[in-house]
């Protein structure tokens, strides 16, 4: 009993959820355990006791046994039933010179399709060594990220329709002009090609991900960009996208997964992939940051995927950064905070130390990036 009271005593002064989980988690004695529930069905949503249950229920890490040598990153860790990563059969059925219709009912509105530079080749890092002087390089489109505009928003009502379309052009027309996504997906849900998948779209900027075949960096080349015509909203409840567009994002990303073998692991968030060098801090934008409709188009929950951006780079992140996400991606947080201590423990070195080793590590790929993007970029003025 005073023990539980101790717990209690600390837990309540933490006002970080994630430090609040790993604080609990590292006191799991069978007592604690016995004391967590009764405290999270007081204190806590039902969303933050399933986080922490799923936590607990986790397989121990793997330990390196050098001290000298960086291992491997770990693997993107599911700590929820995954379903089975089938991946959809849609194939093309009428294509006119403004219209594209595929097989699962998607539309595809190509008026303001444009072209930019093309992806040719994009460096991916082998998570075996994660060495800036030998990626592997690819061409064909990895991933798919989601965001939101964050444009004005009418009222979705009848009588509104004339400023809906309006505000719709507009929009489109500024991320045309800019080659800010490949595709929008408007109020009404009407799907519009901007930049061809063959080109580069500047959606994602400093970005990090990664899955089992290697890790990415600013993942403008390598994912595909897809933007909801919405704001976001600071609810894991409710989502910031109506029926129409969510019913869209399902048949587009079924369409574009069939055709580039896309993994559902790599349906990914602005919010998940979003870094910002120059405060090492993740989470720099924050659209779709908690209330991503996953289950409803067909995917995993990836906000239960520790950020590679922590465990393979050492980033960090902010408070303002957490309360904007809620219960869903704390899990995520927590486990790549966690990776991060187990590492840093089996070199027998701190947290703070093996940050700087992840940093360093990350600046040196970026030096390089940024190297290949002016020789490129002299290339063409030549």
């Amino acid at each position: 009993m005073i023990r539980r009271s101790i717990i209690e005593f600390q837990a309540e002064k933490i006002a970080d959820p994630v430090a609040r989980l790993r604080y609990l988690k590292r006191h799991a004695s069978p007592e604690a355990a016995w004391f967590r529930a009764g405290w999270q069905f007081r204190k806590w949503p039902l969303a933050a006791l399933a986080v922490l249950l799923a936590i607990l229920l986790l397989p121990g890490y793997r330990v390196s046994k050098s001290t000298q040598r960086l291992s491997p990153p770990y693997p993107v860790t599911r700590t929820i039933a995954a379903r089975s990563d089938v991946l959809p059969n849609v194939w093309l059925v009428d294509k006119s010179a403004d219209f594209e219709t595929y097989s699962n009912g998607l539309r595809i509105d190509n008026r303001y399709a444009i072209g930019n530079d093309r992806r040719v080749f994009y460096p991916v890092y082998k998570p075996e060594t994660i060495d800036a002087s030998q990626p592997e390089f690819r061409s064909e489109p990895a991933g798919i990220i989601y965001h939101t505009t964050e444009s004005d928003q009418a009222r979705f009502e009848p009588d509104q329709n004339a400023e809906l379309k309006r505000i719709g052009k507009q929009v489109l027309s500024f991320i045309r002009r800019n080659h800010c996504y490949h595709f929008v997906i408007s109020r009404f849900g009407e799907v519009f090609r901007i930049v061809n998948e063959s080109d580069v779209a500047y959606h994602a900027g400093n970005s990090v991900w990664a899955d089992d075949s290697g890790i990415y960096v600013n993942l403008n080349s390598s994912f595909l960009g897809i933007a909801f015509e919405t704001q976001t909203q600071r609810s894991d409840e409710l989502p910031s996208a109506n029926p129409a567009q969510i019913h869209a994002a399902r048949i587009l990303t079924e369409m574009l997964r069939s055709k580039y073998h896309i993994p559902a692991a790599d349906c990914v968030t602005h919010a998940q992939v979003s870094v910002n060098p120059a405060n090492m801090l993740m989470g720099y934008h924050t659209d779709w940051a908690g209330n991503f409709p996953f289950a409803e188009l067909g995917l995993n929950d990836n906000y239960a995927a520790p950020p590679p951006s922590i465990y393979a780079f050492g980033f960090d992140y902010d408070p303002a950064f957490v309360h904007a996400t809620g219960a869903r991606m704390w899990q995520g947080l927590a486990l790549a905070e966690d990776q991060l201590h187990s590492e840093s423990v089996a070199r027998g070195i701190s947290m703070r130390q093996y940050r700087t080793i992840l940093r360093d590590r990350y600046k040196e790929i970026l030096t390089t990036l940024k190297a290949a993007s002016a020789a490129k970029e002299k290339d063409h003025a030549t």
